[in-house]
């Protein structure tokens, strides 16, 4: 008789959420019509996409600086009781789209991360305005428009 238990494989939550973010964008040049302007705009939206990859990189990298080994539990207690759109069922990320999944994703997560950080921040300040101008200092000029207002 085997009297071993097996533990179900942990996952990290945290990785999880940087391959969400990492995936391609699939954008489709249809959605956007034909011609120049079409063209233009599927463009601009494109390089919109890329900077919030960006932003997704330097929100997880402050958070690993900032939580340490903790941030995959945090973000799994996170996206299992605080988040709508993206959740953590099981052993894989789900994401309902509001109306354009290229568009959204990257936000999404990055949103995850913000308020972990703020979290964190909000232990050694007392105030909003505190809280937010730590960590402006710690992050760039469009993370700090985008994300801590």
């Amino acid at each position: 008789m085997n009297t071993q238990t097996q533990t179900p494989e942990t996952i990290n939550a945290a990785q999880l959420l940087n391959k969400f973010a990492h995936q391609r964008p699939n954008l489709d040049p249809r959605d956007y019509g034909g011609g120049r302007e079409g063209w233009l705009c599927y463009r601009r939206e494109s390089a919109e996409i890329t900077r919030d990859l960006s932003d997704f990189r330097e929100l997880y990298s402050l958070a690993w600086d900032i939580l340490g080994d903790d941030l995959p539990e945090l973000v799994a207690a996170y996206l299992t009781r605080n988040s709508d759109r993206l959740t953590l069922q099981g052993n894989a990320l789900h994401y309902v789209t509001g109306q354009y999944f290229p568009t959204e994703y990257r936000p999404a997560a990055s949103r995850c991360l913000v308020s972990l950080i703020w979290r964190k921040f909000a232990e050694q300040y007392e105030t909003g305005d505190q809280i937010r101008k730590a960590i402006r200092r710690r992050v760039s000029r469009r993370v700090a428009k985008n994300y801590f207002r």
